[in-house]
Protein backbone atom coordinates (compact mmCIF):
# COMPACT_ATOMS: atom_id res chain seq x y z
CA UNK A 1 0.00 0.00 0.00
CA UNK A 2 1.26 3.38 -0.99
CA UNK A 3 1.80 5.90 1.83
CA UNK A 4 0.57 9.27 2.20
CA UNK A 5 2.38 12.34 3.42
CA UNK A 6 0.88 15.01 4.99
CA UNK A 7 2.87 17.71 4.70
CA UNK A 8 0.58 19.53 2.19
CA UNK A 9 -2.49 21.43 2.68
CA UNK A 10 -4.15 19.52 -0.81
CA UNK A 11 -3.48 16.33 0.89
CA UNK A 12 -5.63 13.41 -0.48
CA UNK A 13 -8.56 12.66 0.75
CA UNK A 14 -8.84 10.10 3.90
CA UNK A 15 -10.68 6.92 4.40
CA UNK A 16 -10.37 3.75 6.50
CA UNK A 17 -7.44 2.01 5.86
CA UNK A 18 -5.76 4.31 4.53
CA UNK A 19 -2.04 4.78 6.13
CA UNK A 20 -0.49 8.12 6.20
CA UNK A 21 2.90 9.51 7.66
CA UNK A 22 1.63 11.80 10.79
CA UNK A 23 3.50 14.73 13.08
CA UNK A 24 1.75 14.42 16.20
CA UNK A 25 1.52 18.47 17.39
CA UNK A 26 -0.43 17.79 20.57
CA UNK A 27 -2.50 15.73 23.08
CA UNK A 28 -5.38 16.46 23.52
CA UNK A 29 -8.18 15.62 26.46
CA UNK A 30 -9.21 12.34 26.35
CA UNK A 31 -5.07 11.04 26.06
CA UNK A 32 -5.09 10.92 22.17
CA UNK A 33 -1.76 12.40 20.10
CA UNK A 34 -3.30 14.59 17.04
CA UNK A 35 -1.74 15.61 13.93
CA UNK A 36 -2.73 17.83 10.83
CA UNK A 37 -3.51 16.08 7.81
CA UNK A 38 -4.25 18.95 5.22
CA UNK A 39 -7.95 20.03 7.06
CA UNK A 40 -8.20 16.92 8.58
CA UNK A 41 -7.36 16.59 12.20
CA UNK A 42 -5.92 13.08 13.51
CA UNK A 43 -6.02 11.28 16.69
CA UNK A 44 -3.39 8.99 17.44
CA UNK A 45 -3.59 6.49 20.84
CA UNK A 46 -0.50 6.55 22.47
CA UNK A 47 1.46 8.88 20.10
CA UNK A 48 3.09 11.52 21.83
CA UNK A 49 4.00 15.32 20.62
CA UNK A 50 7.30 15.66 18.52
CA UNK A 51 6.86 12.21 17.34
CA UNK A 52 6.26 11.25 13.89
CA UNK A 53 4.13 8.56 12.99
CA UNK A 54 2.98 6.21 10.42
CA UNK A 55 -0.86 4.98 11.15
CA UNK A 56 -3.94 3.42 9.93
CA UNK A 57 -7.27 5.44 9.50
CA UNK A 58 -9.81 3.43 11.51
CA UNK A 59 -12.31 6.19 11.00
CA UNK A 60 -12.98 9.31 9.45
CA UNK A 61 -16.27 12.30 10.00
CA UNK A 62 -16.07 15.06 8.11
CA UNK A 63 -12.62 17.27 9.31
CA UNK A 64 -12.03 14.98 12.11
CA UNK A 65 -10.19 11.38 11.67
CA UNK A 66 -9.28 8.15 14.33
CA UNK A 67 -6.46 6.08 13.75
CA UNK A 68 -3.85 3.73 15.02
CA UNK A 69 -0.17 3.60 14.94
CA UNK A 70 1.52 1.20 12.77
CA UNK A 71 5.29 2.14 13.72
CA UNK A 72 7.14 5.38 14.96
CA UNK A 73 9.37 7.02 12.53
CA UNK A 74 10.83 9.42 14.79
CA UNK A 75 10.63 9.40 18.49
CA UNK A 76 9.92 12.75 20.15
CA UNK A 77 12.23 13.68 22.59
CA UNK A 78 9.89 13.34 25.75
CA UNK A 79 9.56 9.31 24.76
CA UNK A 80 10.39 7.37 27.70
CA UNK A 81 9.95 3.64 28.20
CA UNK A 82 6.99 2.70 29.69
CA UNK A 83 7.58 0.87 33.24
CA UNK A 84 4.60 -1.67 32.69
CA UNK A 85 4.36 -4.62 30.10
CA UNK A 86 1.03 -4.05 29.28
CA UNK A 87 1.02 -0.74 28.71
CA UNK A 88 -1.21 -0.13 25.79
CA UNK A 89 -2.34 -3.16 25.64
CA UNK A 90 -4.54 -2.70 29.12
CA UNK A 91 -6.97 0.04 28.78
CA UNK A 92 -5.73 1.33 32.45
CA UNK A 93 -2.89 4.13 31.44
CA UNK A 94 -2.68 6.60 28.58
CA UNK A 95 0.47 8.22 29.60
CA UNK A 96 3.15 5.92 30.83
CA UNK A 97 5.60 6.51 27.47
CA UNK A 98 6.29 10.03 29.55
CA UNK A 99 8.12 10.61 32.15
CA UNK A 100 5.90 12.06 35.18
CA UNK A 101 7.17 15.25 34.57
CA UNK A 102 6.38 15.45 30.91
CA UNK A 103 3.04 13.86 31.39
CA UNK A 104 1.91 16.85 34.43
CA UNK A 105 3.73 19.65 31.81
CA UNK A 106 1.23 18.23 28.69
CA UNK A 107 -1.87 17.97 31.59
CA UNK A 108 -1.39 21.88 32.54
CA UNK A 109 -0.77 22.65 28.42
CA UNK A 110 -4.72 20.74 28.13
CA UNK A 111 -6.40 22.76 30.96
CA UNK A 112 -5.07 25.92 29.80
CA UNK A 113 -6.47 25.42 25.93
CA UNK A 114 -9.77 23.54 27.98
CA UNK A 115 -10.45 27.34 29.75
CA UNK A 116 -9.58 29.28 27.21
CA UNK A 117 -11.67 27.63 24.53
CA UNK A 118 -14.14 26.02 26.49
CA UNK A 119 -15.04 27.66 29.04
CA UNK A 120 -14.13 31.46 26.85
CA UNK A 121 -11.97 32.84 29.70
CA UNK A 122 -8.20 34.60 28.41
CA UNK A 123 -7.01 35.81 31.87
CA UNK A 124 -7.09 33.06 34.60
CA UNK A 125 -4.90 31.89 37.71
CA UNK A 126 -3.54 28.57 37.76
CA UNK A 127 -1.39 27.60 41.13
CA UNK A 128 1.14 24.78 41.23
CA UNK A 129 -0.20 21.47 40.42
CA UNK A 130 -0.55 19.16 43.29
CA UNK A 131 1.07 15.71 42.51
CA UNK A 132 1.61 12.21 44.01
CA UNK A 133 5.12 11.34 45.64
CA UNK A 134 5.26 8.94 43.02
CA UNK A 135 3.21 8.05 40.00
CA UNK A 136 2.90 4.43 41.12
CA UNK A 137 1.11 2.38 43.72
CA UNK A 138 -1.80 5.05 44.49
CA UNK A 139 -4.88 3.60 43.79
CA UNK A 140 -6.90 1.96 46.70
CA UNK A 141 -9.11 -0.20 44.83
CA UNK A 142 -9.67 -2.57 41.90
CA UNK A 143 -12.36 -4.75 40.34
CA UNK A 144 -11.27 -6.94 38.42
CA UNK A 145 -12.89 -9.36 35.91
CA UNK A 146 -12.28 -12.92 36.18
CA UNK A 147 -11.33 -14.20 32.34
CA UNK A 148 -9.98 -17.78 30.84
CA UNK A 149 -6.17 -17.61 29.73
CA UNK A 150 -4.09 -20.34 28.06
CA UNK A 151 -2.78 -20.01 32.17
CA UNK A 152 -6.04 -20.57 33.19
CA UNK A 153 -8.45 -18.42 35.38
CA UNK A 154 -6.94 -14.99 35.47
CA UNK A 155 -7.87 -11.74 36.93
CA UNK A 156 -8.17 -8.66 34.61
CA UNK A 157 -9.35 -5.54 33.14
CA UNK A 158 -10.51 -4.05 29.64
CA UNK A 159 -8.66 -4.24 26.67
CA UNK A 160 -7.95 -0.80 25.70
CA UNK A 161 -11.25 0.87 24.20
CA UNK A 162 -12.16 -2.72 23.85
CA UNK A 163 -14.92 -5.00 25.76
CA UNK A 164 -12.08 -7.72 25.69
CA UNK A 165 -10.64 -8.70 29.20
CA UNK A 166 -6.73 -9.44 29.52
CA UNK A 167 -5.51 -11.22 32.34
CA UNK A 168 -2.50 -8.65 34.39
CA UNK A 169 -0.52 -9.89 36.71
CA UNK A 170 0.15 -7.24 38.51
CA UNK A 171 -0.96 -3.05 38.54
CA UNK A 172 1.58 -0.70 39.08
CA UNK A 173 -1.13 2.00 40.16
CA UNK A 174 -2.64 -0.10 42.60
CA UNK A 175 -1.58 -0.69 46.29
CA UNK A 176 0.87 -3.76 46.73
CA UNK A 177 -1.30 -5.23 49.17
CA UNK A 178 -4.02 -4.88 46.54
CA UNK A 179 -1.99 -6.88 43.69
CA UNK A 180 -0.69 -9.47 46.63
CA UNK A 181 -4.34 -10.61 47.71
CA UNK A 182 -5.23 -10.70 43.65
CA UNK A 183 -1.78 -13.03 42.84
CA UNK A 184 -3.43 -15.23 45.88
CA UNK A 185 -6.87 -15.73 44.03
CA UNK A 186 -5.53 -16.08 40.68
CA UNK A 187 -3.14 -18.81 42.35
CA UNK A 188 -6.14 -20.58 44.60
CA UNK A 189 -8.47 -20.83 41.63
CA UNK A 190 -6.24 -22.54 39.28
CA UNK A 191 -4.85 -25.14 42.39
CA UNK A 192 -7.97 -27.73 42.90
CA UNK A 193 -10.24 -26.34 43.25
CA UNK A 194 -13.65 -26.96 41.89
CA UNK A 195 -17.08 -25.76 40.72
CA UNK A 196 -15.97 -22.51 39.53
CA UNK A 197 -17.44 -20.69 36.43
CA UNK A 198 -17.28 -17.43 35.11
CA UNK A 199 -19.88 -14.97 34.10
CA UNK A 200 -20.80 -14.41 30.12
CA UNK A 201 -22.69 -11.50 30.43
CA UNK A 202 -23.67 -11.92 26.43
CA UNK A 203 -25.51 -14.91 27.82
CA UNK A 204 -26.40 -13.74 31.44
CA UNK A 205 -24.77 -17.27 32.77
CA UNK A 206 -22.14 -18.14 34.31
CA UNK A 207 -21.49 -17.70 38.27
CA UNK A 208 -18.37 -15.39 39.07
CA UNK A 209 -18.75 -11.60 37.71
CA UNK A 210 -16.35 -9.59 39.37
CA UNK A 211 -13.60 -9.64 42.60
CA UNK A 212 -13.57 -5.99 44.06
CA UNK A 213 -10.42 -5.31 46.41
CA UNK A 214 -10.52 -1.88 48.35
CA UNK A 215 -7.60 -1.20 51.01
CA UNK A 216 -6.88 1.95 52.94
CA UNK A 217 -3.00 3.86 53.66
CA UNK A 218 -2.59 1.03 56.80
CA UNK A 219 -2.63 -1.81 53.97
CA UNK A 220 -6.25 -3.17 55.86
CA UNK A 221 -8.26 -4.68 52.65
CA UNK A 222 -11.58 -5.65 51.72
CA UNK A 223 -12.21 -8.65 49.51
CA UNK A 224 -15.81 -8.70 47.56
CA UNK A 225 -16.67 -11.75 45.08
CA UNK A 226 -19.54 -11.06 43.14
CA UNK A 227 -21.79 -13.61 41.83
CA UNK A 228 -24.15 -14.42 39.73
CA UNK A 229 -26.24 -16.51 42.30
CA UNK A 230 -28.10 -16.51 45.35
CA UNK A 231 -25.51 -18.63 48.05
CA UNK A 232 -21.50 -18.71 48.29
CA UNK A 233 -20.64 -21.98 47.13
CA UNK A 234 -18.06 -24.09 48.40
CA UNK A 235 -15.30 -23.06 46.37
CA UNK A 236 -15.71 -19.30 47.55
CA UNK A 237 -15.46 -20.42 51.37
CA UNK A 238 -12.06 -22.30 50.59
CA UNK A 239 -10.61 -19.19 48.59
CA UNK A 240 -11.62 -16.82 51.56
CA UNK A 241 -9.76 -19.42 54.23
CA UNK A 242 -6.94 -19.64 52.01
CA UNK A 243 -6.33 -15.80 51.11
CA UNK A 244 -7.00 -14.93 55.29
CA UNK A 245 -3.76 -17.31 55.86
CA UNK A 246 -1.95 -15.74 52.97
CA UNK A 247 -2.83 -11.90 54.10
CA UNK A 248 -3.32 -11.01 57.58
CA UNK A 249 -4.02 -7.21 56.92
CA UNK A 250 -7.41 -8.52 55.23
CA UNK A 251 -10.21 -7.41 57.67
CA UNK A 252 -13.33 -8.44 55.37
CA UNK A 253 -14.33 -10.62 53.05
CA UNK A 254 -18.09 -10.77 51.08
CA UNK A 255 -20.11 -12.49 48.81
CA UNK A 256 -22.03 -9.64 47.02
CA UNK A 257 -25.10 -11.03 44.67
CA UNK A 258 -26.02 -9.46 41.50
CA UNK A 259 -28.39 -11.61 39.39
CA UNK A 260 -29.17 -9.00 37.62
CA UNK A 261 -28.34 -7.72 33.33
CA UNK A 262 -26.45 -4.62 34.31
CA UNK A 263 -23.35 -3.17 34.05
CA UNK A 264 -23.74 -2.18 37.88
CA UNK A 265 -21.00 -4.23 39.50
CA UNK A 266 -23.10 -4.59 42.69
CA UNK A 267 -26.33 -6.18 43.77
CA UNK A 268 -27.67 -4.79 46.52
CA UNK A 269 -27.57 -8.26 49.29
CA UNK A 270 -24.31 -9.93 50.53
CA UNK A 271 -22.99 -12.35 52.93
CA UNK A 272 -19.98 -11.93 55.31
CA UNK A 273 -17.73 -14.48 54.78
CA UNK A 274 -15.09 -13.38 57.20
CA UNK A 275 -14.22 -10.09 59.43
CA UNK A 276 -16.86 -7.24 58.78
CA UNK A 277 -18.07 -5.89 55.67
CA UNK A 278 -16.53 -2.38 55.51
CA UNK A 279 -12.29 -1.01 56.80
CA UNK A 280 -12.31 2.11 57.91
CA UNK A 281 -10.32 4.72 55.75
CA UNK A 282 -8.69 7.53 58.15
CA UNK A 283 -8.70 11.17 55.93
CA UNK A 284 -8.47 14.85 56.80
CA UNK A 285 -9.06 13.82 60.87
CA UNK A 286 -12.15 11.68 60.13
CA UNK A 287 -12.28 7.77 59.37
CA UNK A 288 -14.75 6.71 57.15
CA UNK A 289 -16.33 3.73 56.89
CA UNK A 290 -16.04 2.28 53.29
CA UNK A 291 -18.12 -0.82 51.92
CA UNK A 292 -17.28 -2.27 48.24
CA UNK A 293 -19.32 -0.52 46.46
CA UNK A 294 -18.50 2.98 48.77
CA UNK A 295 -17.98 6.09 46.52
CA UNK A 296 -14.47 7.17 47.61
CA UNK A 297 -11.39 8.88 45.87
CA UNK A 298 -8.96 6.23 44.60
CA UNK A 299 -6.38 8.48 46.79
CA UNK A 300 -6.70 9.41 50.35
CA UNK A 301 -3.61 11.77 49.93
CA UNK A 302 -5.57 13.45 47.21
CA UNK A 303 -8.36 13.53 48.68
CA UNK A 304 -6.79 15.10 52.04
CA UNK A 305 -5.22 18.02 49.34
CA UNK A 306 -9.08 18.84 47.94
CA UNK A 307 -10.12 18.70 51.90
CA UNK A 308 -7.67 20.95 52.53
CA UNK A 309 -8.15 23.56 49.91
CA UNK A 310 -11.77 23.22 50.84
CA UNK A 311 -10.77 24.39 54.75
CA UNK A 312 -8.35 27.35 53.21
CA UNK A 313 -11.43 28.69 51.50
CA UNK A 314 -13.81 28.67 54.53
CA UNK A 315 -13.86 30.98 56.76
CA UNK A 316 -14.95 30.54 60.47
CA UNK A 317 -18.86 30.52 61.14
CA UNK A 318 -19.77 30.21 57.47
CA UNK A 319 -22.72 28.09 56.46
CA UNK A 320 -21.55 25.95 53.62
CA UNK A 321 -23.82 23.67 51.62
CA UNK A 322 -22.13 20.60 50.51
CA UNK A 323 -24.21 19.75 47.28
CA UNK A 324 -22.64 16.38 45.79
CA UNK A 325 -21.96 15.46 49.16
CA UNK A 326 -20.38 11.45 48.65
CA UNK A 327 -19.60 10.07 52.26
CA UNK A 328 -18.96 13.94 53.89
CA UNK A 329 -15.37 13.18 53.26
CA UNK A 330 -14.49 17.05 51.52
CA UNK A 331 -16.90 18.97 54.67
CA UNK A 332 -17.46 16.82 57.40
CA UNK A 333 -13.96 17.43 58.82
CA UNK A 334 -15.05 20.93 59.17
CA UNK A 335 -17.66 20.73 61.42
CA UNK A 336 -15.77 22.25 64.28
CA UNK A 337 -15.15 25.71 62.37
CA UNK A 338 -18.22 26.14 60.14
CA UNK A 339 -21.88 27.05 60.53
CA UNK A 340 -24.12 24.69 59.51
CA UNK A 341 -23.51 22.43 57.22
CA UNK A 342 -25.85 21.01 54.50
CA UNK A 343 -24.89 17.78 52.71
CA UNK A 344 -26.75 16.39 49.93
CA UNK A 345 -26.29 13.03 48.79
CA UNK A 346 -28.64 10.99 46.07
CA UNK A 347 -26.20 7.41 45.92
CA UNK A 348 -28.22 5.32 48.73
CA UNK A 349 -24.96 3.79 49.20
CA UNK A 350 -23.42 6.53 50.09
CA UNK A 351 -25.99 8.51 51.84
CA UNK A 352 -25.87 5.57 54.30
CA UNK A 353 -22.38 5.74 55.06
CA UNK A 354 -22.66 9.93 55.35
CA UNK A 355 -25.57 9.41 57.62
CA UNK A 356 -23.21 6.69 59.54
CA UNK A 357 -20.44 9.37 60.28
CA UNK A 358 -22.56 12.09 60.86
CA UNK A 359 -24.08 9.72 63.93
CA UNK A 360 -20.77 8.31 65.02
CA UNK A 361 -18.88 11.82 65.15
CA UNK A 362 -21.52 13.20 66.72
CA UNK A 363 -21.39 16.04 63.99
CA UNK A 364 -24.27 18.71 65.51
CA UNK A 365 -24.69 21.42 63.05
CA UNK A 366 -24.98 18.94 59.66
CA UNK A 367 -28.02 18.42 57.80
CA UNK A 368 -28.02 15.81 55.77
CA UNK A 369 -30.51 15.55 52.45
CA UNK A 370 -31.53 12.41 50.16
CA UNK A 371 -32.11 13.88 46.97
CA UNK A 372 -30.94 14.83 43.54
CA UNK A 373 -28.92 18.58 43.37
CA UNK A 374 -31.34 19.76 40.83
CA UNK A 375 -34.42 18.72 43.11
CA UNK A 376 -33.63 20.65 45.99
CA UNK A 377 -31.03 23.15 45.72
CA UNK A 378 -33.69 26.30 44.81
CA UNK A 379 -35.49 24.68 48.07
CA UNK A 380 -32.34 24.98 50.05
CA UNK A 381 -30.99 27.96 48.96
CA UNK A 382 -34.85 29.70 49.50
CA UNK A 383 -35.15 28.51 53.27
CA UNK A 384 -31.82 29.70 54.58
CA UNK A 385 -28.70 31.70 53.79
CA UNK A 386 -25.60 29.75 51.99
CA UNK A 387 -22.21 31.44 52.19
CA UNK A 388 -20.44 28.85 50.56
CA UNK A 389 -21.79 26.38 47.91
CA UNK A 390 -19.16 22.97 47.63
CA UNK A 391 -19.37 21.07 44.39
CA UNK A 392 -17.94 18.01 43.16
CA UNK A 393 -20.20 16.97 40.85
CA UNK A 394 -19.64 13.56 38.54
CA UNK A 395 -17.96 13.61 35.41
CA UNK A 396 -20.65 14.64 33.34
CA UNK A 397 -21.05 17.68 35.35
CA UNK A 398 -23.67 20.12 36.31
CA UNK A 399 -27.24 19.51 35.82
CA UNK A 400 -28.20 22.31 33.73
CA UNK A 401 -30.92 23.63 36.69
CA UNK A 402 -28.43 23.61 38.73
CA UNK A 403 -26.36 26.54 37.01
CA UNK A 404 -29.48 28.38 36.33
CA UNK A 405 -30.14 28.41 40.50
CA UNK A 406 -26.23 29.17 41.51
CA UNK A 407 -26.72 32.34 38.77
CA UNK A 408 -30.31 33.22 39.94
CA UNK A 409 -29.59 33.05 43.91
CA UNK A 410 -25.90 34.61 43.77
CA UNK A 411 -24.31 32.63 46.53
CA UNK A 412 -21.09 34.97 47.33
CA UNK A 413 -18.22 31.80 46.47
CA UNK A 414 -18.50 28.45 44.58
CA UNK A 415 -15.59 25.86 45.53
CA UNK A 416 -16.06 23.08 42.71
CA UNK A 417 -13.72 20.29 42.39
CA UNK A 418 -13.86 18.80 39.22
CA UNK A 419 -12.96 15.07 37.71
CA UNK A 420 -13.31 16.11 34.45
CA UNK A 421 -11.90 19.22 32.81
CA UNK A 422 -13.93 19.39 29.92
CA UNK A 423 -17.56 19.67 31.77
CA UNK A 424 -15.61 21.81 34.32
CA UNK A 425 -14.99 24.60 31.64
CA UNK A 426 -18.02 23.77 30.03
CA UNK A 427 -20.22 24.50 33.46
CA UNK A 428 -17.68 27.82 34.19
CA UNK A 429 -18.37 28.98 30.44
CA UNK A 430 -22.46 29.24 32.11
CA UNK A 431 -21.19 30.71 35.39
CA UNK A 432 -18.99 33.22 34.18
CA UNK A 433 -21.65 35.89 33.89
CA UNK A 434 -22.49 35.67 37.24
CA UNK A 435 -19.33 35.00 38.82
CA UNK A 436 -15.26 35.23 38.77
CA UNK A 437 -12.79 32.24 38.30
CA UNK A 438 -10.54 33.63 41.00
CA UNK A 439 -8.42 30.86 41.38
CA UNK A 440 -7.48 27.30 39.59
CA UNK A 441 -5.47 24.66 41.33
CA UNK A 442 -5.39 21.21 39.07
CA UNK A 443 -4.11 18.44 40.97
CA UNK A 444 -3.22 15.23 39.33
CA UNK A 445 -4.79 11.95 41.05
CA UNK A 446 -4.44 9.83 38.47
CA UNK A 447 -0.84 9.85 37.10
CA UNK A 448 0.00 7.65 34.16
CA UNK A 449 -3.78 8.36 32.05
CA UNK A 450 -5.21 11.95 30.82
CA UNK A 451 -6.83 12.02 33.55
CA UNK A 452 -6.81 15.27 36.41
CA UNK A 453 -8.76 16.94 38.88
CA UNK A 454 -9.26 20.86 38.92
CA UNK A 455 -10.20 22.50 42.38
CA UNK A 456 -11.39 26.36 41.84
CA UNK A 457 -12.61 29.04 43.63
CA UNK A 458 -15.20 30.98 41.97
CA UNK A 459 -16.74 34.56 44.01
CA UNK A 460 -19.51 36.32 43.21
CA UNK A 461 -19.43 39.52 40.65
CA UNK A 462 -19.91 43.19 42.43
Amino acid sequence: MSIEKDETDSAPKLFKGMEIDLTVNKLVYGGDGAGKYGETTVYVPYAIPGSRVRVRITEVKSHIAQSTIIKIITPSIIQHEPECKYFGICGGCDWMNMTYKDQKEQKLKILEELIEKVAGIKKFNILEMQTHKSEFNYRNRAEYVPVITPRGIDLGFYRSRSHEIIGVDKCLLLYPVINEIAAHIRKFFNSKVQGITLYNKKKNKGYLRHIAIRANREGRSLVTFVVNGKEAKKFLLETAEYIREKVPEITGIVVNFNMEETNDVFGGKEKILYGKPYIIETAAGLGFKLNAGAFFQVSADMLEKMSEFVKSKISKGESVLDLYGGVGALTLPLHRTIGKLTVVEVDDNSFVNLHTAVKYYGIRNAVIIKGRAEDVLERILTEGSVDTVVLDPPRRGMHPRVLTILKKYKVKKILYISCNPASFCRDISELKEAYLLNEIIPLDQFANTYHMEVMAELKIRK
